[in-house]
């Protein structure tokens, strides 16, 4: 939870001096959630760069309307985030017609530890990109589903206001996208 942590200051403090301009404030927040931010918009089939321009917006944008949150609606600072990165994302996609395509590669810390062989940093690299295609060709609502739930690991519920839908819908869209996942490795032998 939010503010559970020992010593560090809750994301509800952070927003209010974010809004009262506090630059120091909103760095810290920044600091804590990029990390999701950019691992979240890494499974668009997006170029590097426009990922990372991506992820700068989705903070100026956060930084800029910082006022306008309300947590007392129910929503975490972390979900009314990831709405906005998903909103980006999703306006660019259909900007730049990025549905099939799959641009940018696996970086190099993402392939594995040191103790691998070369060989098996390669396949673990075919396999990471094989199984990120196939999450790309998911039809839209099973894929943000998916990702929120297992790569950025958000609750079932975190996902609903981030879709904007009930939980039920969520839990469907999420089951019915694993399926769909394992129907398209399955068929490309990839499992």
């Amino acid at each position: 939870m939010e503010g559970d942590r020992p010593g560090v200051m809750d994301d509800r403090f952070l927003v209010e001096q974010s809004a009262q301009r506090n630059p120091n404030a909103f760095k810290i927040l920044v600091l804590r959630y990029q990390r999701m931010v950019f691992f979240y918009l890494k499974n668009f089939a997006f170029p590097e760069q426009v990922r990372e321009d991506l992820a700068q917006e989705t903070f100026l944008r956060a930084y800029r309307n910082i006022a306008r949150f309300d947590p007392e609606k129910g929503a975490a600072f972390s979900t009314w985030l990831m709405t906005i990165a998903r909103n980006l994302a999703l306006n660019e996609r259909a900007k730049a017609g990025f549905r099939k395509e799959r641009a940018g590669g696996l970086r190099d810390e993402e392939a594995g530890g040191t103790e691998k062989g070369p060989q098996e940093v390669l396949e673990l690299r075919r396999l990471k990109a094989r199984v990120q295609e196939a999450l790309s060709r998911l039809p839209e609502k099973f894929h943000t589903a998916v990702v929120l739930s297992y790569f950025d690991d958000l609750s079932l519920e975190e996902i609903a206001q981030i879709e904007d839908c009930p939980v039920g819908t969520i839990k469907s869209r999420v089951f019915r996208g694993k399926q769909f996942l394992r129907q398209i490795l399955e068929r490309e032998n990839v499992l």
